[in-house]
This record gives C-alpha cells, sequence and structure tokens, in this order.
C-alpha cells in the first residue's frame, strides 16, 4: 500500500474539514460583526489554518513572545520568518499572533467573535492593537495584529515611573473613553485586568498603553443606559467589578469607570490585587486611602519602589498624587456622581502635563 497516498487523502479530509469548520465559524462571525458594527464591519482578513501554523513554526516555543505574560487566556507568538528570504522576513516581523488556550466552542464562540469584531472596529486607535485578521479553522482561534515595534505587560514590578504610570492611566482612560462615545452604542469593556493592557516600549514618549482583548465587551443597547447579565459564572478576581454588576448583574458606563478607579489605585499603590480584602462580604478595600487624603500622608500608601525612584518628592508631585488618588474614589462613586470616562480622560490629560 502506498503510505502517501493514504497520508494524502487523510490529509485532504483534515484540510475539507478544517475549511469547512472556518466557514461555519467565519458565519458566526459576521452575525456578530453585523451586530456590533452595525452591518458595516472592517475588512479582515481569513488565515488558513496552514497559514498560520507556518507563520508560527507550528506554535514553536522559539516563536513564543516569551516577554508577554503567561497568566492571561492565550499566548502571543511572534512570526518566525522562516522559509522566507531577507526582504520578506522583515515583513513578516511585522506580525503578532494571539492564540486562545480555549478551544472554540458553543460557549466561548460569542466571546472570541466579539473579540475580533471589536478589534476590527477600534483598530485606528492607538491606544488598541492593530488587527490584520484571523484564523478560525483550528481549535483554538487566533488573532493576527500588526505587531508593536517592543511588546510587554503592564508589569507594575517594573514599570517604576510615576510619569509613566499617570501616562498609561491616560491611554487606558482614553481608549475606554472611545469605546463609550465612537459608536452609535456605547461599548463596555467590563473586566479591567493588567494581564490585557499591552505596552508598546519604542517610540517617543516611552511606550503607549493598548487594551488588546473583547471577549468580555459588552454593547448596550440603543436607547438603554445599561444591560443586565448573568455574572454567576465570572468567578475569581473580584476586585475590579462593582456592587451593582457583582450582586445585581448590572452592566453599564458605570461598571467601566469603577474598574478603571480601582486600576488608579494600583498604579499609585503598586498593589497588582486588593486580595485579601475580597470576600463579598468585605468589599471594603477602597475605604482606606481615602484617609492619606488631604494631610501630606499621600506618601505612606503610594508604591514604596516608585517613590525610591523619584527619590524626592515635590509638593507638586504629592499634589497631583492626590488629585489621581481623589479622581479615582470618584471612579468609583465614593464621591458623588460618577463621572463619564470621557471627563477622566480630560482630567488626567490636565494632571499629566
Amino acid at each position: 500500500m502506498d503510505w502517501w497516498k493514504t497520508k494524502k487523502s487523510l490529509r485532504a479530509v483534515v484540510k475539507k474539514e478544517r475549511s469547512v469548520r472556518g466557514r461555519e465559524r467565519g458565519e458566526i462571525l459576521l452575525e456578530e460583526l453585523i451586530k456590533c458594527c452595525d452591518g458595516k464591519p472592517n475588512p479582515i482578513k481569513f488565515f488558513s489554518a496552514d497559514q498560520i501554523l507556518e507563520a508560527t513554526d507550528t506554535f514553536s516555543e522559539s516563536n513564543r513572545a516569551s516577554e508577554l505574560f503567561d497568566d492571561t487566556p492565550y499566548d502571543w507568538y511572534h512570526h518566525s520568518g522562516k522559509n522566507n528570504n531577507h526582504h520578506h522576513h522583515h515583513h513578516h516581523q511585522m506580525i503578532l499572533i494571539k492564540k486562545w488556550r480555549y478551544r472554540f466552542n458553543e460557549q466561548n464562540r460569542g466571546n472570541f467573535c466579539r473579540d475580533i469584531a471589536i478589534s476590527s472596529m477600534v483598530s485606528g486607535h492607538k491606544n488598541f492593537m492593530k488587527l490584520v485578521g484571523c484564523g478560525l479553522e483550528s481549535e483554538h482561534p487566533v488573532l493576527v495584529y500588526r505587531a508593536v515595534t517592543k511588546p510587554s505587560n503592564l508589569d507594575l514590578k517594573t514599570l517604576l515611573s510615576w510619569r509613566k504610570r499617570l501616562k498609561v492611566a491616560e491611554e487606558i482612560a482614553t481608549a475606554l473613553a472611545y469605546l463609550h462615545t465612537a459608536f452609535t452604542r456605547p461599548f463596555v469593556y467590563r473586566i479591567l485586568r493588567l494581564g490585557d493592557i499591552l505596552l508598546d516600549d519604542e517610540g517617543d514618549g516611552g511606550g503607549v498603553a493598548k487594551l488588546c482583548n473583547f471577549s468580555h465587551c459588552v454593547s448596550i443597547p440603543q436607547g438603554e443606559t445599561f444591560v443586565t447579565l448573568d455574572c454567576s459564572c465570572l468567578g475569581g478576581d473580584y476586585d475590579y467589578m462593582d456592587d451593582n454588576y457583582l450582586i445585581n448583574g448590572v452592566v453599564s458606563e458605570k461598571t467601566d469607570a469603577f474598574g478603571f478607579g480601582i486600576f488608579m489605585q494600583k498604579l499609585l499603590t503598586g498593589e497588582e490585587r486588593f486580595r485579601e480584602l475580597l470576600t463579598l462580604e468585605n468589599r471594603k478595600f477602597p475605604n482606606w486611602l481615602s484617609r492619606y487624603i488631604g494631610e501630606g500622608r499621600i506618601d505612606e500608601i503610594v508604591d514604596t519602589k516608585m517613590l525610591e525612584k523619584m527619590g524626592e518628592v515635590t509638593d507638586e508631585e504629592r499634589c497631583r498624587m492626590e488629585a489621581f488618588l481623589v479622581l479615582s474614589e470618584r471612579c468609583i462613586g465614593r464621591r458623588g456622581e460618577v463621572p463619564k470616562m470621557v471627563e477622566v480622560a480630560k482630567e488626567l490629560k490636565i494632571l499629566f502635563r
């Protein structure tokens, strides 16, 4: 028996199966695109499973973007640049591939499709990754982005400059404000995790922050101000979730404001998780920060490593830190009306000057 013939026919079967799978998923994606983008989706490329495998050298270890965290639900890969002459090689280095660890199934297909759909809509904005296309044929879907020059995760252990943290806050606020206002319906990012923020470390001003996962994004129906979700399946990190979301499943622009307020407090204190205070009954964790405002004691709660790096803290910087903390408290609803993210971004721009 000619083994290569059986091998070939088997390959043909696999290929057919993949393309059927790709087509079915493409249709699901199209529905999501039409839903999200009001029927005007941006053009994106569809890559075959073989193209993705070739690009990543079959997801080889040497192509992993090892500089990026492992504690997110996806892995990042650089283009291998193999089998290309030098001229092509350079061109291909320009992509970064995000491979979901979850398999594409009934439960999560909406998440993947939403990630792709919204990525395609926000692609032109500097605080989001630029989507080139996606691969839906394999069990684990992938998204293909234009590469950032020097990607890194937002890591509070290494990002020790106060000015850079301020800049990151301003950029993420701008990204959230864009999601809330740029489309006919507001999109709520919903789950702001540090692992979903990438920094592009090259370029002027030392890095641009980019949001890079939209699988939890929710659109608010036209004419409504909120949407109700079942949040029992979320589990885990509650620290960016306000009570109205956690207890009643209510998602609105305020959900993002709250998550962002907590994010600001993490940037200021260097605490990556307010974990020990995180039982449902005892969700008072942001309270203790208030006590340090206005008495010149802000240094007591600010990230000590960041303070060391700053050396002498001027009164002006201290005022800036206090203003930053007050703004974070407004975001989490401790000081009257919760501000809109557009307003938060504006105030941070003024602070950053």
